[in-house]
């Protein structure tokens, strides 16, 4: 808060003979006054209270999206681990295959099959899992994602009509005290002209 101290300067030196003498009411200090009465009356606590509320609201959003962003990292972290797994049971897959293929089909087959299958199955099985998992997280991402977008839209919708209505209020306020000051530092035609 603006404080008004009006701190008369005086000199303890001897005053040269040729200053002028010192006005003991100077102009301005009406106008620093009455400025400082206008401060006062100001509704200060109104955009207070709206900038803090406001604040919070961004806080709440920023919340949001933090925990949307924590999701959309755990998608990521899931695909990347799906591609990784792929990559790993294809290059497992062909070498797989090369060596069954070396072996040739002395064994009998049907037993080949069967005990050559169950490696197979088992790493796809994994595969698919891990996707399942994905396309979980990936609707779970959307849904919260969509619901973020509509909370943020409806609380700034709220509290941003809010805000600037506090703050055209406080605006309106502080114009009618600059004007109130005009007329205050406008000094009165008799003392202009004598």
């Amino acid at each position: 808060m603006l404080k008004l101290n009006l701190i008369p300067i005086e000199s303890n030196l001897k005053e040269k003979v040729s200053s002028p003498p010192r006005q003991v009411d100077p102009p301005i200090k009406h106008l620093l006054y009455a400025w400082h009465d206008q401060l006062e009356r100001l509704p200060i606590e109104l955009a207070k209270t709206a900038i803090k509320s406001f604040a919070e609201v961004i806080n709440n959003i920023v919340l949001l999206q933090e925990e949307e962003v924590n999701l959309r990292r755990r998608c990521e972290e899931t695909r990347r681990e799906l591609n990784r797994k792929r990559a790993h049971f294809e290059e497992w897959h062909r070498k797989y295959m090369e060596r069954w293929a070396a072996l040739g089909e002395d064994a009998n087959p049907e037993a080949a099959e069967t005990q050559n299958l169950d490696p197979v199955e088992e790493r796809e099985n994994a595969i698919e899992e891990v996707e399942i998992r994905l396309k979980e997280e990936e609707g779970h991402h959307l849904r919260i994602a969509r619901q973020v977008r509509e909370k943020s839209l409806a609380n700034l919708r709220t509290h941003l009509a809010e805000l600037f209505r506090n703050m055209a209020d406080f605006a309106f306020f502080c114009h009618d005290m600059y004007s109130n000051l005009g007329k205050t530092a406008v000094p009165p035609t008799d003392e202009v002209q004598g």
